[in-house]
């Protein structure tokens, strides 16, 4: 449903409940939060640990993100799309034929217009249970395999950020370039805002991880937005 229903005259002004900020609206809106207020509301999902097994643990943010790639992976059940089109070409025909059955049978019809499409659903979702069945199992053990995946990449990190050639590097990028951050150019006072980032990521290029060349600090916000990106507009 869009945020907005219907014009409003010029001028018309509206105040978010949550923010408090007073906007001029071009059109009513269905609740009383701004857009960036009701994004926001959007997203915040309780973030809690999740145990996909005995081994791994991961927050529910993270389980939905693995679920969703997991579905990506695994592809829908033939059968599955062949009866989806099926029961949507039957309500288009459906429709297109209430045209003629209702004017002659009346009121009588409404029972046939009811009863045959639950019919019809109840036998499509008989008949595709098992293989939906078979398709959670294998999204089930790929997120298992996505989420051991992970693990391993984070403990490959942590062995590579807590090494002395890392740490000696580290602290001899932040002694050269100083507390200015490469991206924003602001300087950093807070010690744990400073970051040194791999201008060419590390996950893509592990040959450049430890060269010199391929390193510059940022702020902590300049790092988390670049995440595994590369920043062209750096290296030159």
């Amino acid at each position: 449903m869009s945020w907005y229903r219907r014009p409003l005259a010029a001028g018309q002004t509206f105040r978010c409940a949550s923010c408090g900020r007073v906007k001029r609206v071009k059109y009513v809106p269905t609740s009383n939060l701004c857009r960036r207020c009701a994004a926001k509301k959007r997203r915040t999902v309780p973030n809690v640990p999740v145990s996909l097994n005995e081994n791994i643990v991961v927050t529910t943010v993270v389980e939905k993100r693995l679920r969703k790639k997991a579905e990506k992976d695994i592809p829908p059940i033939r059968a599955e799309i062949v009866a989806r089109n099926i029961e949507q070409g039957f309500w288009v025909l459906l429709a297109l034929s209430a045209y003629a059955i209702l004017p002659a049978f009346g009121w009588s019809a409404i029972y046939f217009y009811i009863g045959v499409p639950i019919i019809v659903h109840l036998v499509i979702v008989g008949i595709l249970a098992n293989p939906r069945r078979e398709r959670r199992k294998q999204v089930e053990v790929r997120i298992g395999e996505l989420a051991e995946e992970r693990k391993k990449k984070i403990e490959e990190a942590q062995l590579f950020y807590s090494s002395p050639e890392w740490v000696r590097l580290r602290e001899q990028v932040i002694k050269e370039e100083g507390r200015v951050c490469a991206q924003c150019g602001r300087l950093i006072k807070d010690d744990n805002d400073v970051t040194v980032d791999h201008i060419r990521p590390r996950t893509k290029y592990p040959h450049l991880a430890l060269s010199r060349e391929n390193l510059h600090v940022l702020c902590r916000r300049c790092n988390s937005r670049k995440k595994d990106r590369e920043w062209l507009g750096v290296l030159q």
